[in-house]
This record gives structure tokens, sequence and C-alpha cells, in this order.
């Protein structure tokens, strides 16, 4: 079957071209009869817009693209959906892809994505080490925005203070329940954010007199928690508080120690400030920017370079402390959870 063109629109209701194009774009001084008798023929000859060769006419697709590294993980998730929102009231699609943290997977949907071509990309890089060892990203020729990881090519990016999110989150464990060796648990190593929070956190913990006596990467996911919480159990080193590098890691562990030795024996403070940290039990204490914050800003952003505005090459976020049960604070009583 033929696509039905605007010219057999225009005939149809007994306008012009032009005149059906505008009603098509919502555009023009278009009288409300006019436009509904174009718009009923649209419907009553299945027109379907032809997204492709508009974007050929204007140089413009309509259509943002946006990397993250799992979809699964719930922050990017809860990101991907404000940012697609956000640009859906501006009247842009999104394009949105998996990377699995995989250069080789990433410079492959970075090129699919120029071919689109998509306006404009938003992304969050691999991490470091694997980019180093990759033989670097297929250069753009668009407005780019990286997210929450620091990009190594020159290139606007929106993330946290994560130097000052770890820091939270151990001064909070030495100076309120009296920590003072610390384990750092997940993250993917080499990544920026990672690298900036354990910075943070030894900074903290070490003015506090204590030390990070363990730190250990792995996946920040549900099965990557699961063996990070397996293999930190199976070990014999002695802590008296963990910070996780994301709120689905500290889910892994509490429900790890619960199966293996029956109770929660650390404070424990997880790094996201996902919505379901406020309902696991107990109530995960959590260092947060939001991805909601993230997501909406970053499409923002893309909109801003878009019109042509001056953008901050550098935005960091400061972060707040979530306290909530799972630190050991007992909040009815804005005190400690006593053993």
């Amino acid at each position: 079957m033929k696509r039905v063109t605007l010219s057999q629109v225009a005939e149809h209701a007994g306008v012009s071209r032009a005149t059906a194009s505008l009603v098509m774009r919502g555009e023009g001084r278009i009288s409300t009869e006019t436009r509904e008798r174009v718009q009923q023929s649209m419907q009553a000859l299945g027109y379907v817009y032809h997204r492709g060769a508009a974007a050929l006419r204007e140089r413009r697709s309509g259509v943002i693209g946006l990397l993250v590294t799992q979809l699964s993980n719930p922050f990017h998730a809860a990101m991907a959906v404000q940012f697609e929102q956000t640009l859906a009231e501006a009247g842009y699609l999104t394009m949105l892809a998996n990377t699995f943290d995989n250069p080789e997977r990433e410079r492959s949907l970075i090129r699919s994505m120029r071919e689109m071509p998509v306006d404009a990309l938003a992304h969050v890089p691999v991490s470091t080490l694997q980019r180093e060892e990759s033989q670097g990203l297929p250069a753009g020729y668009w407005p780019d925005l990286a997210l929450t990881r620091q990009p190594q090519i020159e290139t606007p990016w929106i993330g946290q203070n994560d130097i000052h999110g770890g820091a939270l989150a151990a001064e909070h464990l030495s100076r309120v329940h009296g920590c003072r060796r610390l384990v750092y648990l997940g993250g993917p190593e080499g990544a920026s954010v990672r690298t900036e929070r354990v910075q943070g956190v030894n900074h903290a913990i070490k003015a506090a007199g204590g030390r990070l006596v363990a730190d250990m990467t792995g996946h920040a996911s549900v099965q990557g928690g699961l063996q990070l919480a397996e293999q930190w159990l199976d070990g014999d080193i002695a802590t008296d508080g963990v910070i996780c590098h994301s709120d689905i890691i500290a889910f892994a562990l509490m429900a790890a120690c619960r199966r293996r030795i029956g109770q929660i024996p650390w404070p424990i403070i997880g790094f996201d400030g996902l919505e379901e940290s406020a309902l696991y039990d107990p109530p995960l204490t959590t260092v947060t920017v939001g991805p909601e914050e993230v997501g909406a800003l970053a499409a923002h952003r893309i909109l801003a370079i878009l019109d042509g505005q001056d953008v901050p090459s550098e935005q960091r976020l400061d972060p707040i402390l979530a306290v909530r049960a799972s630190c050991g604070c007992n909040l009815a009583t804005g005190g400690k959870t006593k053993g």
C-alpha cells in the first residue's frame, strides 16, 4: 500500500497543500473549521507524518539520543523517565539504548545515532578504565552532554559532587554512630563517580581517626550486589560501618545479612536516593541528588544547547543525606537505635 501524501490530504479537505502543512505542524493562522477539516481528512485517509522526510528538509529530526549503561539500574531508569518526559513537553522524542558499560557497544550505538540522525546526545560514559582500553569514541558533530560520569573528551557534563557525597556518608557514620572502620562496597573499577566517592570517604574517616578497611568493586545491579554481599560475608575483615555504591547494592547486602546471619550487624548507607529506599525494611539512609532532578536538568540543558545558548562546561549538584533507620538512627527519637 502506498503512503498517503499530504497533497492527497489537502485535496480531500479542499485546501491547499501549504494550508494542510501548516495544520500538520500546528502553525499559522488557520480557522478552527479548516483545521478540523484537515485533521478529519488525515484520519480518514490514514495519513502518517513522514518524520524522516521532514528531517531532511528542516535538518532536524526531533529526536534526542540517550545512552545509559543499563536501564535495569533504577537510578538510570528514573533519570531516563524524567529526561524523556521533559523533552516530550518540548516536542522531542527520546531514543534510548543501553551500553552495558561496553566501549565497543557504546561506539556502535553512537555511530547508529549519528546515522539516524538524532539532534543531540546525552550519555553516561563507560567506565574510565574500559574507555582507556578502547580506541576512542567516534567524533561527533552534534550537541553532546555527559551524565553522572566525567567524560574523557571535551564535552559538557552534569553530575553530582561525589567527593562531598562520600564525605557526607563517612562523616555521619563516624560522628553519629562512632564508626572507625568503614567498607566501601561496589561500583565499577575506574569510574570517576566511584573514584571520587571513595576519595571523600577516605578523607572524612581519616579526619575522624578511622580508616577505610576494605574497598570492593562490583557491578551496581541486584546480581552484582548479591555477589558482593556473599563475597564480603565470607571474609574476615572487621568493620563497623558499610557504605554501598548504590541503593540496590545496599538492598542486596541487607537481604544477604538476614539470610546468612539473621540480622544486619552494621550501619549501612547507600547512594542514589531511589523512591524505594524509603519503603525498604529498614528504610535506607542514602546519599542523593535525585535521579529525577538529574534527568530534568539534562533535558533542559540539551534544549538550551539546541537553542544556541551557552551552557556551563561542568555542573556538579550538591548531594544531601536522607537519614533513615538503616544507619542505626531512630528518627522517632532523633537519636541512635540501641543495639
